[in-house]
């Protein structure tokens, strides 16, 4: 083969459904063709590129390293090939995988719950994987160039190629070990008197809580910094430091106590997609669920058949 002209796009197609569901029957189901003439698509295509694509047993088929490789390739150009569908049809197609990204802020547990709903709703269209993102700046960058579909921020996008719509607004906490809240009367003096923490990744944020706590006559004779939220964590729980999050309904932290003031300061989280994407399924199903409100859980929250009946797992696969 020299040029384009001469890969047959079936053969590519077949074996991407293939390679994709590991199986010659759930190949042919998804592609419409038996599984006679699936394999002897396969095998065309193995002559035509010289190589063995699969191992062939009694268990049925496996990929080789060179079909790894294969299958690495033709998924970036059959899901793209799915976006197209997705946008371009009346249907609703999905057939693709979601790429999340989730800015590095104190916000991390709430943004990883609203990820971890969303699979729940596009489950059956597709993979969702999540990809750090160091700053802001950093999430905008990979929401233009596509490297990410949607993301979970602190912050309103500037960009006016971004669409964006706050998925939940929530209270800051302050925490300390429960031992060491019951040992003062006030809590400004134990804002005042212990170590307090500072995340370094949110200088900004920093800023508001400092103000915050000024603004409620607390200043803090130490405050440390960290990289690490585990260390913070952790020294939180020893009563060695008092640190902040967003009030999470859905965490409970043992042996340590949360405390706020009368009037709280709250923070938004956005989710922020390219304008380009709003008719996607990803995108939709996301609109679906900033509607639906985090703050309560899905019906089938902890219902592990749902996950069984998603990935179309026959009954002779169960005990």
């Amino acid at each position: 083969m020299k040029n384009l002209k001469d890969i047959n796009w079936n053969h590519l197609y077949y074996f991407y459904e293939v390679a994709r569901s590991q199986s010659l029957k759930g190949g042919a189901k998804i592609a419409g063709v038996t599984s006679a003439t699936l394999s002897e698509q396969l095998k065309s295509l193995e002559k035509k590129f010289g190589l063995d694509l699969f191992i062939r047993s009694s268990k049925g088929l496996t990929l080789t390293s060179n079909g790894q490789k294969l299958f690495e390739r033709v998924k970036i150009i059959f899901e793209e090939g799915s976006r197209i569908l997705d946008e371009f049809s009346s249907e609703v197609i999905g057939g693709y995988s979601v790429n999340i990204g989730i800015e590095d802020s104190i916000s991390h547990d709430i943004a990883t719950e609203i990820s971890s709903q969303y699979w729940d709703l596009y489950t059956k269209y597709g993979a969702v994987n999540t990809r750090r993102q160091s700053e802001h700046s950093v999430l905008i960058e990979n929401l233009a160039t596509g490297i990410i579909d949607w993301g979970i921020s602190l912050r309103k996008p500037k960009r006016k190629s971004l669409n964006y719509e706050e998925i939940e607004s929530f209270e800051i906490n302050f925490y300390c070990a429960t031992d060491l809240y019951h040992k003062f009367k006030d809590v400004k003096d134990l804002l005042t008197n212990i170590p307090f923490a500072l995340t370094s990744v949110d200088s900004k944020l920093n800023t508001e809580i400092l103000k915050y706590l000024k603004n409620n006559n607390v200043i803090p004779k130490e405050t440390i910094v960290s990289d690490h939220p585990a260390f913070i964590n952790k020294l939180c729980e020893r009563g060695r430091c008092v640190m902040f999050a967003p009030q999470n309904p859905f965490e409970q932290h043992d042996g340590i106590k949360s405390f706020s003031f009368e009037t709280p300061l709250k923070i938004s989280l956005y989710a922020i997609w390219p304008k380009k994407n709003d008719n996607l399924i990803s995108i939709i199903k996301l609109k679906e669920l900033i509607e639906s409100k985090i703050s309560s859980l899905p019906n089938r929250y902890s219902d592990i058949d749902f996950q069984i009946e998603v990935s179309d797992i026959t009954d002779d696969m169960l005990k």
